[in-house]
């Protein structure tokens, strides 16, 4: 009796806390449905979710009300079947949202809560039903809504009970308009977590994805590249695997070649590297050529303006969570120099973001500082030791200055300058007495740094050893390493650099690598960790790869020539194209260095089997009066000519020029058969440039005025 007393009076004390509180939690549809009748007031605020600032309160008072009206508005529209007033409300919801993610400061809060409370009150469950409507443009401006609200709550409710609907709208691949706003739902849903990746992949969203990558809008072209790049890097292991089988790295070849829009291509760049990060899969990223693109375009980038790019964008002022940075650390720690730009860059834009918002502090809490420092100390690469040096800056952190690379021959003050950028100045003066040069550094074991130079605490010890990995990873051996021991090490996993010194001091090369046993790996060499020990016996046991030095590679069997000012997205799709046929091909992007460039481009053409032609609008006027022979396109069409090489013309909004206005050496390319280029139907159009490429193309026998070339035109 007293217990049943007891248990009544709390539940009576807990009715009245929750009554009375200014932190109550959302009240119920049903019951605010009550209140309302009660009230007779239509549009009286709610309380909102608690945690949130005055500054976020007072914004969400004057936008609340009018979201919940617009919410009741639409209800009552969809179940009169009202299509226009549908339409107004879908129009009203989309402004507020939109309206609330540019709030400068306090955007994202304003915005969350908004789109969270669009889903309390019902109007994503109307939203999802709304993409079924028979009415095509409900179903494209509730799609374009949806696409703006899937803040992660809105994220989970659509992947547990409307992922179908979004899968069928995947379907209908060919509505251009739908797949603006599909395309952006999936840049969402492949963030969510790792098996909604997988139940995205498994029914289809993925080919959804690669087929609208051909396509020539923006908007679409830039949910893909995020989407692709979200996929890569929530998805998980099997989720990279299955993009590389489907071919998705070389699908982000031409999102990474456009010329038209930057965060296309930035996104493309990133999921690419994302994909190399992964040693599995590794070797195909890079057969895809999409990771050539990277870090040439990483350098040609300004972190402000593209900072300042994305403030223009609603759904990008904010910049990005703690948790999705946290994504970009092992690109930071990791061994590709494509991983270390892209991403030090990618902290540059979200420090120039943060600043502004007061919140650069996220950097420390993340553990993104030490490796930008990382980074500072030991990359040899100019772009990304740049781009890390002016992210700490904008962090207001301390830049620390370049690590002499040689470590095996530096003195006692060099040690001493990198304890101190290590975080171990305490233990300098202990160092400085026993006279620790760069050889003892290298060779230090943790019974050294408990016995000898007092550092007692094992965790201490760890940290320091961790710290000295790395240094053994990026130091330069030359000095010591004839037979370049260190890089033989790096193929057979990069972490194994580290066990340069300890090879090198045993008079290990690679002449009697393969004669080491396990034994003497472990006690002449040092090298503890038995896997680690295993995996290099293994790799020795291998032949050496012959050095056929004086032996030419096999050509490519296509090379591309494009006038790049038009006619680069036409010649990036047609690689992939052929590419995913089987063909391998070559496509100028701007990597040859200088001074090697026009051999090397000649050679390519040389040693090539066949030789594509984009002709883009006004891709020959360059040519027009060139006798010197000083633009590209005519160097490589006189060259292919030269060669004999089969030559298939692909025309895109091109206008057969005078052949009198050519140069004399390349007049006979209007000779030769076209192919004319069809956006719609790509397909067609590449199965005729097969045909042409097995050797079915037909020579004019002569060229009978200006309106020749224009009969040659295959459509």
């Amino acid at each position: 009796m007293l217990l049943s007393l007891t248990l009544f009076l709390r539940r009576l004390y807990r009715h009245f806390s929750i009554m009375f509180s200014s932190d109550r939690l959302t009240v119920p549809e049903y019951v605010s449905r009550l209140q309302r009748g009660r009230s007779g007031s239509a549009c009286d605020p709610r309380a909102v979710s608690p945690g949130i600032n005055a500054d976020v309160q007072a914004v969400l008072d004057t936008k609340l009300p009018a979201l919940r009206c617009a919410i009741r508005r639409l209800k009552s529209s969809k179940e009169t079947s009202d299509s226009d007033e549908t339409r107004r409300a879908i129009a009203e919801i989309f402004q507020l949202v939109e309206e609330a993610w540019v709030l400068p400061t306090v955007g994202r809060q304003v915005a969350e809560e908004i789109c969270n409370r669009i889903r309390l009150d019902g109007g994503l469950e109307l939203l999802l039903q709304l993409q079924q409507s028979p009415d095509v443009e409900i179903t494209y401006e509730s799609a374009k809504l949806l696409e703006q609200i899937l803040v992660s709550e809105n994220r989970d409710y659509v992947a547990r009970l409307g992922l179908g609907v979004i899968l069928n709208l995947t379907r209908q691949q060919e509505d251009a308009q739908l797949a603006r706003s599909v395309s952006g739902i999936l840049e969402h849903m492949f963030k969510h977590t790792e098996e909604t990746s997988v139940h995205l992949i498994t029914n289809g969203a993925l080919d959804a994805l690669l087929f609208w990558c051909r396509s020539t809008d923006p908007t679409v072209l830039r949910h893909c590249a995020v989407a692709l790049a979200n996929c890569a890097m929530y998805g998980g292991h099997r989720c990279q695997r299955w993009m590389i089988e489907k071919q998705a790295a070389e699908w982000l070849f031409p999102l990474a070649f456009s010329k038209e829009d930057e965060l296309i291509r930035f996104h493309a760049c990133l999921a690419v590297t994302v994909l190399a990060a992964n040693r599995e899969i590794e070797k195909e990223v890079v057969k895809s050529g999409t990771l050539e693109l990277v870090e040439p375009f990483i350098a040609s980038l300004d972190p402000d303006d593209f900072a300042r790019s994305l403030l223009d964008s609603a759904d990008c002022m904010q910049g990005k969570t703690a948790a999705d940075l946290q994504h970009l650390l092992p690109l930071l720690d990791g061994a590709r120099l494509e991983g270390k730009c892209i991403a030090a860059f990618y902290l540059c834009v979200e420090t120039s973001i943060k600043s502004r918002q007061r919140n650069t502090k996220i950097f420390q809490e993340i553990g993104a500082v030490q490796s930008l420092k990382r980074i500072v100390m030991y990359s040899s690469n100019g772009t990304a030791c740049t781009l890390a040096k002016r992210a700490l800056s904008m962090m207001g952190e301390e830049v620390p200055r370049r690590i002499l690379s040689c470590v095996p021959n530096w003195k006692t003050c060099e040690v001493q300058t990198w304890l101190q950028q290590v975080g171990f100045s305490a233990y300098c003066d202990r160092f400085q007495e026993l006279q620790v040069d760069g050889d003892l550094l290298l060779n230090i074991t943790d019974k050294d740094l408990s016995t000898d130079l007092n550092m007692n605490a094992g965790l201490t010890r760890k940290r320091f050893l961790r710290d000295l990995r790395v240094l053994k990873t990026y130091a330069n051996y030359s000095t010591c390493d004839p037979t370049n021991m260190a890089d033989w090490l790096a193929e057979v996993d990069p972490r194994f650099r580290q066990y340069t010194y300890g090879l090198v001091q045993s008079g290990v090369d690679r002449n009697n690598v393969q004669h080491l046993t396990d034994q003497q790996l472990e006690r002449d060499c040092h090298i503890g960790n038995g896997v680690h020990r295993a995996r290099i016996l293994g790799s020795s046991r291998r032949p050496l790869r012959p050095c056929h030095t004086d032996a030419q590679p096999a050509g490519p069997d296509v090379f591309i020539s494009y006038r790049r000012t038009t006619g680069s997205q036409l010649a990036s799709l047609l690689k992939v194209h052929l590419q995913v046929r089987g063909f391998s091909v070559f496509i100028d992007v701007e990597k040859l260095e200088a001074g090697k460039f026009e051999d090397k481009l000649i050679q390519s053409v040389q040693r090539a089997r066949n030789f594509i032609l984009v002709l883009s609008a006004n891709a020959l006027d360059k040519c027009m009066g060139d006798t010197a022979m000083k633009d590209w396109v005519h160097k490589e069409i006189v060259t292919a000519l030269a060669g004999k090489k089969n030559i298939v013309p692909v025309t895109d909004n091109f206008t057969w020029p005078d052949p009198m206005s050519l140069p004399e050496d390349m007049r006979s390319i209007l000779n030769f058969n076209g192919i004319k280029w069809s956006h719609e139907y790509q397909e067609a159009t590449i199965e005729k440039i097969l045909r042409f490429l097995k050797g079915n193309q037909d020579l004019i026998d002569s060229l009978d005025g200006s309106k020749g070339p224009k009969k040659n035109e295959q459509t």
